[in-house]
């Protein structure tokens, strides 16, 4: 079954029809406010696949299940110009809802048609997660644990992470989402396309420069020193008050709110009945 939304093509077997139908209604305003928010464009028609729970039986989605981590709500292969989403696992770190996720697919898609392989893994996830969602209590936490424990490395050395355990690639998202909205404090929302479409041109770094006057060098260690001052205290201060007490209180009402919305396009599929009308063919 297909849903056709400018250049994306929304894909999912029969039975998560209800779920194809929900994403799609929401997709209309989601993709171009993304594409608004880079000021990029896709340079041909994309897929996304919805993939269910109980999908063993469609060896293609099996298949295509299988190119990512097993605990990645979504993944995108820019070069087949295919991404799927498991609709069990949308609510997962660091996405949150179906939307989200569609965001933070189609943002890769369109940060790799604009500069190709040129700009880094780190860069890349955290320009897709800030297209998703914006920063929350959630990742201040995760960011936070991570500088309590551990020095943070360079985001040069964060690639490898996203493929790792998730513990590692939720330490990585949270590092590279911080970096990308502090980018956006400090430059504007703007500053994240015009480096992304200079890059080809002059390069990851150069761009960096010829965008924001600064070297990244220089960029990252101002984040890395306001990150320091700002969270490696949080979990220290969060556990010894009741503070925390009410901060968590917090953070888990919006949490259930955010992973409600999942729950609830999970569940249309799941009461529909065996047999639904496709209404027409895909195009997968």
């Amino acid at each position: 079954m297909t849903e056709r939304i400018g250049f994306c093509s929304l894909e999912a077997p029969a039975s998560a029809e209800p779920s194809l139908r929900f994403l799609a209604d929401r997709a209309g305003h989601v993709l171009p406010e993304v594409e608004r928010g880079l000021g990029l464009h896709p340079a041909a028609l994309y897929h996304m696949v919805l993939i269910p729970p109980g999908a063993a039986g469609d060896s293609d989605l099996v298949r295509l299940d299988r190119a990512a981590p097993s605990w990645a709500a979504g993944f995108m292969i820019p070069e087949r110009r295919i991404g799927a989403i498991r609709i069990a696992a949308a609510s997962r770190y660091p996405y949150g809802t179906l939307e989200s996720v569609l965001a933070h697919e189609a943002a890769h898609l369109l940060v790799h048609d604009a500069a190709g392989d040129l700009v880094p893994r780190w860069f890349d996830e955290g320009v897709a997660t800030w297209q998703g969602r914006r920063w929350t209590l959630e990742d201040a936490m995760i960011y936070s644990r991570s500088l309590l424990t551990s020095d943070l490395p360079p985001l040069a050395a964060l690639d490898s992470s996203f493929t790792g355990s998730e513990w590692e690639a939720q330490r990585a998202y949270a590092a590279a989402f911080s970096f990308v909205a502090w980018t956006v404090r400090r430059h504007g929302a703007d500053a994240l396309g015009e480096v992304v479409r200079a890059t080809r041109r002059r390069g990851f770094a150069g761009a960096w420069l010829a965008t924001t006057g600064e070297t990244l060098e220089s960029t990252e260690s101002a984040w890395r020193r306001e990150s320091l001052l700002r969270y490696r205290w949080v979990p220290i201060v969060m556990t010894s008050s009741t503070l925390w007490a009410a901060i968590s209180l917090l953070a888990l009402g919006a949490g259930i709110r955010k992973r409600a919305q999942a729950r609830r396009a999970r569940a249309l599929w799941a009461d529909e009945p065996d047999e639904i009308d496709d209404p027409g063919e895909s195009e997968a």
